[in-house]
């Protein structure tokens, strides 16, 4: 493989002036240098493909023994990791989508490519993309891999503490309601290290760890009745030996015949262990959360890197024009805006990592949709599709971050851009709901079955894994709009087209919506 400052290509091309051009093209170029093997048939590169190592395929789609697609798809089949760029003298959009659908990382015309510096940028890009997934695919592989055995260690460590729980003795201790002890067993005085003369007549309220411990036992009590004579809650301790223990108890009163509680007995058992191993189950949960996030990344950032790529091939167009000035300027604040993005994503998703929240603020709902259209144009144009806002006025504004809703927004209106392989209409609106608002995204594609609308918010779960889905879109949506307190939904019949919905509350104290 390449080490950044070289790459190492195999030309596909049948025509001997094309491939003269290519290399003395790729030649010329100081940084990076090319180092060029030319197959003039497919079968040629396909031999070359099992005896070495490539950085990137340059593959004309017209060759003297396959024609068309056939060549890209045998090519990716045999070499999925590596990144393959279309060469081809003819300007086709229907073809192109079908290359870049079959595995291509990028398609160029070739009187394009040859004359300015756009075959040195897609190779580049091509292969750069290709090693950012192949590192995200084995870094998710390696999270897996310790998630399950920390799993199964976990699992070991609560059937010890089973074990240990069944065969242990509990702690008896008959008190006063002012917390005077009148009865111990030995259980009990072993686990606190106490002798019974210690601890009869003494209150046990002053071993509190906390005044926090302290009021809730003394609310325990004070619930306990005639008719509700059971009180359980958990306790926590400072042990003899510094180490913080936690019990369970069970609080029974005991009532004489005017209801006026006399005394307590208390059952507990020791839950330390079981406290530090769901602890330990919380962190295997993060862990895991996070090697989905890294996996989702690529998916995430996908959208503002195409439309920053977009930008700035088209200010490579209108550079050169003095009347194009405003255009040009449009096209660089895209792309400042779309990195800006970018950054803002991986920050979110460091303070995931830490278990920081994401900062929130009140934001008016219709500017992030109109973001998220801006976001998600350059897909949907890709894909023939429209996008039709009909936004409602006088909406209150919402306590989010936007940054995450704006993600959430851009995936929903990419996957109804995506949904048919024909022009499509997506249409969102907002409106104003009892407890807040309502975004919906709602497209006139093929719609989805009863299955696919109860397994879309599935992590990994994909309808276009073809054409690169990686099922964790909507699985993260999910996550962002439940973390806000709201809710979002899916609904359309199979050829009906689809309808998803997102509900987001007003204020931060709203709680999660029902």
């Amino acid at each position: 493989m390449s080490d950044g400052d070289s790459f190492h290509v195999l030309l596909v091309e049948d025509s001997p002036l094309d491939a003269m051009l290519v290399t003395k093209l790729l030649g010329s170029v100081r940084s990076p240098r090319f180092r060029i093997q030319h197959a003039e048939q497919l079968r040629d590169a396909v031999h070359l493909l099992s005896q070495h190592e490539f950085d990137v395929v340059l593959l004309d789609l017209m060759m003297s023994d396959c024609n068309g697609l056939e060549g890209l798809e045998r090519l990716a089949t045999d070499a999925p990791d590596l990144p393959i760029i279309v060469l081809t003298g003819v300007t086709d959009e229907q073809v192109a989508l079908e290359a870049l659908r079959s595995g291509a990382e990028d398609y160029l015309i070739k009187d394009e490519a040859i004359s300015d510096s756009l075959l040195v940028r897609s190779i580049r890009y091509g292969v750069e993309r290709k090693r950012a997934e192949l590192e995200i695919r084995r870094l998710n592989t390696e999270l897996e891999e310790r998630v399950a055995r920390r799993t199964a260690q976990l699992r070991a460590s609560e059937e010890r503490y089973r074990n240990v729980v069944e065969g242990q003795t509990e702690l008896i201790v008959r008190w006063l309601p002012d917390g005077t002890h009148t009865f111990v067993n030995d259980a009990y005085c072993r686990y606190f290290e106490k002798t019974r003369e210690e601890l009869i007549g003494k209150s046990l309220f002053p071993w509190m760890s906390s005044d926090e411990e302290r009021e809730a036992l003394q609310s325990r009590i004070a619930s306990l009745s005639v008719d509700n004579p059971v009180a359980r809650g958990e306790h926590k301790d400072v042990g003899p030996d510094g180490e913080t223990r936690w019990q369970r108890w069970t609080e029974r009163g005991i009532f004489d015949e005017r209801g006026i509680l006399l005394e307590l007995q208390s059952v507990g058992q020791d839950i330390t262990e079981q406290k530090q191993t769901e602890g330990a189950l919380r962190r295997a949960e993060r862990l895991a959360s996070i090697g989905t996030m890294a996996a989702g990344i690529a998916h995430e950032i996908n959208n503002p890197i195409a439309a920053a790529l977009n930008a700035a091939e088209a200010a490579m167009r209108f550079k050169d024009d003095p009347d194009a000035k405003h255009l040009l300027e449009r096209c660089l604040d895209n792309v400042v805006r779309s990195a800006h993005r970018c950054r803002l994503i991986v920050e979110n998703v460091l303070k995931f990592s830490r278990q920081e929240p994401t900062e929130r603020s009140l934001v008016a709902i219709n500017t992030v949709v109109r973001d998220a259209r801006v976001s998600a144009l350059p897909h949907a144009e890709r894909e023939t599709a429209t996008i039709e806002l009909q936004l409602a006025e006088d909406l209150p504004e919402v306590w989010i971050n936007e940054l995450e809703i704006e993600q959430v927004l851009t995936n929903l209106i990419d996957n109804a851009s995506r949904s048919a392989d024909g022009p499509i209409q997506v249409t969102v609106r907002t409106s104003r709901t009892k407890h807040g608002v309502r975004i919906s995204v709602e497209d006139d594609g093929p719609g989805m079955t009863v299955e696919q609308r109860q397994r879309a918010f599935d992590p990994f779960y994909s309808t276009r894994q073809k054409q690169g889905g990686t099922g964790l879109g909507l699985s993260i949506a999910h996550g962002i709009v439940q973390g806000h307190g709201g809710k979002i939904e899916i609904a359309g019949e199979a050829g009906q087209g689809t309808v998803v919905t997102v509900d987001l509350p007003i204020n931060a104290d709203d709680g999660k919506m029902e």
